[in-house]
């Protein structure tokens, strides 16, 4: 297969931006050819990385705190069935909003953005290296309904180098739930009690495995999630997710 000119790839990027200039993905602001993360100034000064110090097992940032990372008061008296939970940002603001766009309107032009927040972060440094990736799913009804699964086009863009330790089709949801949306951490744990399930527990057994979600928020769905995978026999459930609501 002969080489591209070395001046194709650039070129037809002109032409994308000509065509479709890259603006803020909340604001709608024109932005500056090239530019890596789709927010504008105004914008972009709300995201709120997660950096150290943060609890060391569900990555709960303290915002407030010095010094070295440590267990959260909620992590020292509650037991989780995952050993460690990451996020990127928290999601608030610019962050939250650009979320619901990509989640609930299908603005899937925020990938690339997400993907550079995550190369960008320091939070998911302590994460071991995972043998499987899998996205937390979507009932097949919802999935039709919104037509792809956010948890899976993270799980893509946020790891195109290990594309074959991605495997939707093991963890499945088995069913139908109600929105987690407004409800407490208690109706959210009930509400997504026995919705999932391994449909092929051998590939999971003796695998230290990493869920892949958009947010975290308080933890019932992904501890859901690690919960079935662990009774399958998963050596290990680490989680990442792309923002976690602040506490």
């Amino acid at each position: 297969m002969c080489p591209l000119p070395s001046g194709l790839p650039g070129f037809w990027q002109g032409l994308k931006d000509l065509c479709f200039p890259p603006a803020c993905l909340v604001c709608g602001a024109r932005l500056p050819t090239g530019e890596p993360l789709l927010f504008c100034g105004r914008c972009g000064r709300d995201l709120v990385p997660i950096r150290e110090p943060f609890c060391r097992c569900c990555g709960k940032p303290f915002l407030q705190g010095t010094g070295p990372s440590h267990f959260c008061g909620r992590c020292l008296t509650h037991a989780w069935h995952f050993t460690r939970a990451r996020a990127v940002l928290l999601y608030q603001g610019a962050m939250a909003q650009a979320i619901q766009s990509f989640k609930y309107a299908g603005r899937t032009a925020g990938l690339p953005t997400f993907t550079e927040l995550r190369k960008q972060s320091a939070a998911l440094d302590d994460l071991a290296e995972p043998e499987l990736i899998l996205p937390v799913p979507l009932h097949v009804g919802r999935l039709r309904e919104r037509g792809f699964n956010q948890a899976l086009l993270l799980a893509r863009r946020f790891f195109p180098e290990q594309r074959q330790k991605i495997q939707p089709a093991i963890l499945v949801r088995a069913h139908h739930t109600a929105p987690q949306t407004g409800l407490s951490g208690p109706a959210r744990r009930q509400n997504i009690k026995g919705a999932f399930q391994v449909r092929y527990p051998a590939r999971v057994k003796n695998r230290r495995v990493l869920l892949v979600d958009d947010v975290f928020t308080t933890g019932a769905t992904v501890d859901e999630c690690a919960k079935v995978l662990q009774r399958a026999g998963a050596y290990e459930v680490q989680v990442i997710t792309l923002a976690r609501v602040k506490e």
